[in-house]
């Protein structure tokens, strides 16, 4: 019997369900397989066999021969996909994770008036988290420190109106809402900024407060949102773009 070679690639983030985000050199990339599609700032591998990632040592391996490369980046930013969506296990971690000590007594100390909204804060992330389609939280992953707080907060506005879900398109480097493209986001890291195109052409919408809206390609309108003062102007366009599929 030969032996099956295996690929590792060190420092990934689990992002969600099958969904790695990992480093690794766009002509490394293509070591992996044949490509037509060279776009975007992202590399994005499909893997269909198991993958084995550990949470301790941050590694993901898998057969390299069950690769499909389906787009090579222009960075060395990496998102990988998997077909064989296992959660990953912390069956290698030291025991002392599984049965931590126990707490110390509580000190008598003023408490900082922060710590009820730091956790509020977290409960709210882990509730948005788990309301979310698997392309959204992908989106999530994505977004910058500086645009975070934007990105959540439209995404969760949106949500509420239409349960759909964003899917990557690494030739433009931006989301697709699916089922139906009415609409489409794009992350801008140096302009700390979110670009959404809508359906239909700048005739077609009412004046939203806050909101530049140009004419786009292909019967789409553009328009950028940097501030949350825009995210009510930024939803009602998205609810006249949702009509104007009809």
């Amino acid at each position: 019997m030969g032996l099956k070679l295996k690929m590792t690639i060190d420092d990934a983030k689990h992002v969600d369900t099958g969904i790695w985000r990992a480093t690794l050199e766009p002509d490394e990339a293509a070591t992996l397989g044949k490509c037509e599609s060279r776009s975007g700032p992202f590399s994005v591998l499909l893997i269909e066999s198991a993958v084995d990632f550990n949470q301790i040592s941050q590694a993901i391996t898998f057969d390299p021969d069950s690769v499909i490369l389906l787009n090579i980046g222009s960075t060395n930013q990496v998102i990988i996909l998997s077909t064989d969506s296992v959660e990953p296990a912390a069956l290698d971690a030291p025991e002392t994770f599984a049965r931590p000590e126990p707490a110390a007594p509580p000190v008598e100390e003023p408490q900082k008036p922060s710590t009820g909204d730091q956790e509020a804060e977290k409960n709210a992330e882990f509730e948005l988290s788990q309301t979310l389609a698997t392309g959204d939280k992908l989106f999530l992953s994505e977004l910058p420190v500086e645009s975070r707080d934007l990105g959540e907060l439209l995404l969760s506005e949106v949500r509420n109106l239409f349960p759909g879900e964003l899917r990557y398109e690494p030739r433009s480097a931006k989301f697709d809402e699916t089922p139906e493209i009415f609409w489409t986001i794009k992350i801008l890291p140096q302009e700390k900024a979110l670009r959404i195109t809508v359906r239909g052409t700048p005739d077609d919408f009412d004046q939203a407060s806050g909101i530049d809206l140009t004419l786009d390609k292909f019967g789409y309108s553009a328009f950028l949102v940097t501030r949350p003062s825009q995210i009510a102007g930024a939803v009602a366009l998205l609810k006249q773009a949702h009509l104007n599929m009809d």
